[in-house]
């Protein structure tokens, strides 16, 4: 019964309550082929959701996605989302949802309908609903009246689905109630130590044979970045050459045209340097050889210019490239390609790195020694005396902090309330960043139901209807699955 209160970020229940609460504007997908077909995408025991129906709901998770991830969403990362398989689940639990509503006798009237949009915060002004605001919001979104109404309809009559179905749940016993609440409540202690990979730096020996074969692995690592020599035209909106009074979109427009009458003076001469004979009034810049992280002050530093230097190849010329600075037209004289050092080039650096890298397998080492010994019996204070490292202690309840904790790192709390007498270590040490981690179970402290409150048995006996209800639900809903007729169609596949 308590592990159904976990993970609650993964809760189907309340996936399947997002599946049937409407958004507040339906927007209508645009661009696919399959938009001009009269085909369906999902049939659902004979109900046809159309591609119209799926595009708009693809179309309005990938708008959340791409508002999570800053504006754009890299392709592979897109394609592990797997989207298509999200709204096509929705969409049939959603069909699953209404039909099961509608066999059950349930029904949403227009009244029902006119209440619940006119609480719509999105469709009031001064607190109360404004029916003019009503429909300009729902046409600047393509939407009539009537289609909306009809799409909240459906929309009501899941949520009512939900309901009737939860409604079974509807009973929660005492022992039940005490369950969570020692959960919510009991406190575990534990000794713990942190071996941390800077206390054994000064252990390590750097030998050469051992450095030259670390450095042989690690090598690419020190491989050095790609550079390039540039001859260059600037065309900056700023300077002596921009008139003081001109707007802006006018000096944007003079630059232009002067950048581009070089442009094709360039290309019409056949090289930078033939235009360069033919014009000798114009000031061409040159760079030694710099990396990307490395820029000259004379060049614009903008990304598009910086990026198309790194993408030119030897004696290659740029197009004409604009930046929030201006214009730039590159000319690539000779580039570079990363090289791997030899070991005596980078030889300080390795050896620090080799340090580092070779602590970490010494603190690792010797928190697996000190944890099998631990399984042996080893007194945890007595092991930390011997290695001079420092047991500390720490009373942790669900959501401990500051004092309580001590210092023990609230990313492996999960972990400590699976401890026991029967079972008190962890498998292995635990790792957090670079630090390893040993801790070990010393006493659980149950809270007594007696000294609930009536307000926290209210909460605990919501918070089981509520997980009785989620479980009730996902079962509906499987079972619904299983004996459908649903046909897709291949283009979703």
């Amino acid at each position: 019964m308590l592990q159904i209160f976990r993970d609650k970020s993964q809760s189907m229940f309340i996936q399947a309550i997002v599946v049937v609460i409407a958004l507040v504007f339906i927007f209508w997908g645009v661009g696919t082929n399959m938009m001009n077909t009269r085909e369906a995408a999902l049939v659902v025991n004979g109900e046809e959701i159309s591609f119209q129906e799926y595009q708009r709901i693809y179309d309005d998770l990938l708008s959340r996605y791409r508002q999570q991830f800053g504006g754009s969403i890299p392709d592979a990362l897109l394609d592990s989302l797997g989207l298509s398989a999200r709204v096509k689940n929705q969409l049939i639990q959603q069909a699953l949802l209404r039909q099961g509503a509608a066999d059950m006798g349930l029904l949403v009237s227009a009244p029902e309908v006119q209440q619940d949009i006119q609480k719509m915060v999105q469709f009031q002004e001064n607190n109360s609903f404004n029916l003019q605001k009503y429909k300009s919001l729902l046409a600047s979104n393509r939407l009539t009246p009537h289609k909306y109404e009809a799409a909240r309809r459906i929309e009501m009559l899941s949520s009512k689905g939900v309901k009737a179905i939860g409604n079974f749940a509807t009973t929660v016993t005492d022992a039940e109630i005490n369950d969570l609440y020692q959960q919510a409540k009991e406190k575990i202690s534990l000794d713990f130590a942190k071996i941390s990979p800077a206390d054994f730096t000064e252990a390590v020996t750097v030998e050469e044979e051992a450095l030259a074969t670390w450095f042989e692995l690690n090598k690419n690592n020190y491989k050095t970045d790609p550079q390039v020599q540039l001859r260059f035209l600037s065309f900056p909106f700023t300077g002596d050459t921009i008139p003081k009074d001109m707007d802006a979109s006018n000096v944007r427009s003079l630059v232009f045209q002067k950048a581009n009458d070089a442009y094709e003076g360039i290309i019409s001469a056949g090289s930078l340097q033939e235009y360069a004979k033919l014009h000798p009034d114009a000031v061409i810049l040159e760079t030694d050889f710099f990396s990307h992280k490395t820029p000259p002050e004379n060049l614009d530093k903008s990304s598009s210019v910086l990026d198309k230097a790194f993408s030119l190849k030897s004696g290659e010329l740029s197009s004409l490239i604009e930046s929030p600075d201006g214009y730039s037209i590159l000319f690539a004289q000779a580039v570079q390609a990363p090289e791997v050092p030899v070991l005596d080039a980078v030889r300080g650096q390795a050896i620090k790195d080799f340090e580092i890298d070779q602590s970490k397998i010494l603190a690792k080492k010797k928190s697996e020694e000190m944890l099998a010994l631990l399984e042996e019996d080893a007194v945890f204070t007595d092991l930390g005396k011997a290695n001079n490292i420092e047991i500390k202690q720490a009373n942790l309840s669900r959501n401990s902090a500051g004092e309580e904790a001590n210092g023990f790192p609230p990313s492996l709390m999960i972990n400590v309330f699976s401890l026991s007498e029967a079972k008190p270590l962890p498998e292995e040490p635990a790792t957090v960043g670079d630090d390893f981690y040993l801790y070990q179970f010393t006493k659980r402290t149950l809270p007594d139901p007696a000294n609930m409150t009536n307000e926290e048995k209210e909460q605990y006996r919501i918070q089981i209807i509520r997980a009785k209800q989620e479980r009730i639900l996902v079962a509906w809903i499987r079972h619904q699955e299983r004996n459908a007729d649903i046909f897709t169609n291949k283009n979703i596949q």
